[in-house]
């Protein structure tokens, strides 16, 4: 009888290093919002990745910061070091390389002795073979990777070869969720983050990191009008909030427009989008107000 195997991967480095992009192209389905911005992700999510005889469970994580600067930032943190700690049979570490400096390593957070690939992001770029080997071998004596790759998440150039490598590693177990299940998030986180994405897209300086997006209503109505989405959009100051707007609305009503059309191809049916936006003084700095918008301190 053939074995099957599963597990759970985490995806874990820097903010803004590819791993929600690395995620979807694993995938081949855009499950985690991406931006250019630094520190998107702001949940840990789960992506099923699943055939015959396995089952990975990937971790998307939020980028680790060394230093945090609000209760948000150390929440975040949080939530990263707990997935590497506790909750993973694999690490897929990720550097950028770009922006990497090998003289600065800094702090990695693995502490757990799980497993680690060290993946080295954005190699389509134009980046010297000197830095690329002083990257690799920066990082391979801070982290002692199992075995490193080079890969370009967002043009799918090395995934393929990744994925085989990270499903050879997964121990014999039986599956962890109900096949065909994509994710253990329902459809409402979804559009609370492709509401996100959509402020991280739309606006520019402070406004993305200053919202927070709460789907207060989701209303399915199957072969009948669309689904009813209703989500408040919480900001810092009441400046925040007259930016989101715009002028005669104009704004407001394009990150409307926008979100809805997205929300609808991820669902694959009609949607009735309508958005409020509410200041919550100071939010990110309010542990009562993080635990309500689902971060845990």
């Amino acid at each position: 009888m053939a074995t099957h195997k599963a597990g759970f991967v985490a995806l874990a480095g820097r903010p803004n290093v590819g791993k929600s992009t690395l995620l979807n192209s694993l995938l081949k389905f855009k499950l985690s919002i991406v931006s250019h911005k630094p520190q998107t992700t702001r949940h840990r999510l789960l992506g099923i990745l699943e055939g015959e005889d396995f089952q990975a469970c990937f971790l998307d994580t939020p980028g680790l910061i060394d230093a945090p600067s609000d209760q948000l930032q150390k929440a975040l943190r949080n939530e990263t070091t707990r997935a590497l700690r506790d909750d993973s049979d694999l690490i897929v570490y990720m550097v950028d390389a770009v922006e990497a400096n090998p003289e600065k390593v800094g702090e990695t957070h693995l502490r757990s002795g799980t497993p680690v690939l060290l993946v080295i992001n954005k190699c389509d770029r134009d980046v010297a073979e000197t830095k690329l080997a002083a990257i690799e071998k920066a990082y391979s004596a801070a982290l002692n990777p199992e075995k490193i790759f080079r890969i370009s998440a967002l043009k799918n150039q090395g995934v393929e070869e990744l994925k085989t490598e990270i499903l050879s590693r997964l121990p014999e177990s039986e599956a962890f969720y109900d096949k065909g299940q994509m994710s253990d998030r329902w459809e409402r986180f979804f559009a609370a983050e492709i509401v996100r994405e959509q402020v991280f897209d739309l606006y520019h300086d402070e406004i993305p990191h200053a919202v927070a997006v709460v789907v207060e209503t989701f209303r399915e109505h199957p072969g009948k009008q669309p689904d009813e989405v209703f989500a408040t959009l919480y900001v810092e100051r009441d400046g925040q909030k007259g930016i989101i707007i715009g002028k005669g609305g104009k704004d407001l009503h394009r990150l409307t427009e926008r979100s809805q059309a997205m929300l609808e191809a991820f669902l694959g049916r009609q949607v009735q989008l309508e958005l409020w936006i509410k200041v919550r003084k100071d939010w990110r700095k309010d542990p009562k107000s993080l635990a309500e918008f689902g971060y845990t301190t």
